[in-house]
């Protein structure tokens, strides 16, 4: 007597439309990277969602620029002007491939906090990157708080932990908490332990020795000040000295309204 699977083997209205095992193995395939892309833009969205909950915007709240509202026309010097927004989009470029450190220095009002958030725009736009924004005074105030303060100890763990990790990190108007350009005094004790711990989370390198994350500082003061202001094993670690990652802004007006 025939099996049950040889009858049905044998069975026109089954063997028509049977799927081969390279048939199976392809469409299984298939599910498993469905299944493994959906888990991971659900992992990019929530870390997407903690990175914005910890950013440190300060009273103005969240901003928004873009490379296409940078206008070298408002400038007297419209060729620098135009030099730096080429140069800003050359590194965004680089940026969505490569990780490196990035310095915007010049005077307060003259675009590098506009053109900070520009690359945030970008990045998010044309790349998988997740960024971070931090105005550095805000985020002093935070930490300086009250040492006693459970609610805040916590928040400030959460946004230190995300700035250890981010893919990219902005630090807007970095030196500023340590008493304002040209200081020459030092930033707290408290204040540099968690600068170095972020600063040397951010030196971690991939298996092929390539840098892991971004950090973009933003500042008025020059490497000199910021050296008197905090260790100088803070500054060469979030402050790059590459002429290439570095877009000076001296030159351009304060456009500030």
């Amino acid at each position: 007597m025939n099996s049950l699977k040889d009858m049905l083997e044998s069975d026109e209205r089954f063997t028509k439309n049977k799927v081969s095992d390279e048939e199976l193995q392809a469409w299984r395939e298939k599910v498993e990277r469905e299944d493994q892309e959906r888990v991971r833009q659900a992992l990019i969205k929530n870390r997407s969602r903690i990175y914005k909950r910890d950013s440190v915007w300060g009273t103005s709240g969240e901003q928004t620029f873009t490379f296409q509202k940078w206008h070298p026309k408002v400038q007297p010097n419209q060729k620098l002007a135009h030099d730096i927004w080429k140069k800003s989009a050359d590194i965004t470029k680089r940026m969505f491939d490569s990780n490196f450190n990035v310095l915007f220095y010049g005077e307060a009002g003259t675009g590098k906090t506009a053109m900070v958030l520009a690359i945030i725009d970008a990045l998010k736009q044309h790349s998988n990157k997740l960024s971070m924004f931090v105005s550095v005074m805000d985020l002093r105030e935070l930490i300086m708080y009250d040492f006693n303060d459970t609610e805040a100890a916590i928040k400030i763990k959460n946004i230190e932990r995300s700035m250890r990790e981010v893919d990219v990190l902005i630090l807007d108007d970095f030196g500023s908490e340590a008493g304002g350009m040209k200081n020459e005094g030092s930033a707290t004790e408290r204040l540099q332990q968690f600068w170095f711990r972020v600063a040397e989370a951010r030196q971690v390198k991939d298996k092929d020795g390539n840098k892991r994350y971004s950090t973009i500082v933003t500042t008025n003061n020059d490497r000199g000040d910021l050296e008197r202001m905090y260790n100088k094993k803070i500054v060469s670690r979030l402050i790059t000295k590459k002429a290439e990652n570095t877009v000076v802004f001296d030159g351009l007006d304060d456009v500030r309204e």
